[in-house]
């Protein structure tokens, strides 16, 4: 029964060891070692770019990270400044309402000797 044997044979195709690898001492073929020289310079090449675009990429995000960093805390600034300044605005409005009461007026106005000629005065409406 030899059939097992050789269906493994046919499986298993081996070449003699004298073709697959070089023998100590004989050089490589000429056309093998500049192929492959050329591949891995060609390799090394595209490592070092990939390499460098992805550190360029690091630095840009990072460059972009702290300049919106930067940008959010100016805006927050001036938010602040605007919030304030509304509010000194109301207080500033409040006073002038205050200080415009017509009592408070009459007040002053007969505290400098002025009297109130009604004849004179003329009601505004819009």
């Amino acid at each position: 029964m030899a059939l097992p044997e050789y269906r493994a044979a046919i499986a298993e195709p081996t070449l003699p060891k004298q073709l697959t690898e070089p023998k100590k001492g004989q050089p490589e073929p000429k056309g093998y070692k500049v192929v492959r020289d050329k591949y891995v310079k060609l390799e090394k090449f595209a490592i070092t770019i990939t390499l460098f675009s992805a550190l360029v990429v690091l630095l840009l995000s990072l460059a972009t990270q702290v300049t919106l960093s930067n940008q959010n805390r100016a805006l927050q600034d001036l938010q602040n400044d605007s919030v304030a300044i509304g509010l000194e605005n109301q207080n500033l409005e409040q006073e002038v309402q205050e200080l415009s009461r017509y009592d408070r007026i009459i007040e002053i106005a007969k505290e400098l000797g002025l009297e109130m000629n009604e004849a004179n005065v003329r009601n505004v409406t819009r």
